[in-house]
């Protein structure tokens, strides 16, 4: 299951994310269906952020303002 990659959690923006930290990725759900994206993630002052994304299952750009 893809899901077991997703060994920890990281928090961003003040909510928590499971988190694969081989792949620099997490799990994010998609502000209009709730579909579970990956989304690439980077170091940043000393933690993790990531940016816009469009949902694979419906295709809304989540952007996060």
């Amino acid at each position: 299951m893809a899901e077991d990659r997703f060994s920890q959690t990281i928090e961003v923006r003040g909510e928590s994310y499971d988190f694969d930290p081989e792949a620099e990725t997490a799990l994010v759900p998609c502000e209009q269906c709730g579909h579970m994206n990956e989304v690439a993630c980077q170091r940043q002052d000393g933690g993790w952020v990531f940016y816009s994304f469009s949902c694979e299952n419906c295709g809304h750009f989540n952007t996060f303002d």
